[in-house]
């Protein structure tokens, strides 16, 4: 069973989050207003796993 990389994703998202900061893209205010987003980003992805993992078992 492969693991979904959670963590890398993450840490790429902010990089990217960061990066685009830095050439003016966006502001890091969007950050400090937008950081329960990520939260609910993160939880779906996680239940979202979860349920996949789940199904793939009953599969088998």
């Amino acid at each position: 069973m492969q693991r979904f990389p959670l963590h890398s994703l993450i840490l790429i998202a902010l990089g990217v989050f960061f990066l685009g900061a830095e050439l003016d893209w966006w502001t890091t205010a969007l950050l400090a207003r937008g950081w329960p987003l990520i939260l609910i980003a993160v939880g779906i992805a996680s239940l979202w796993r979860r349920g996949h993992c789940r199904h793939s078992h009953k599969e088998e």
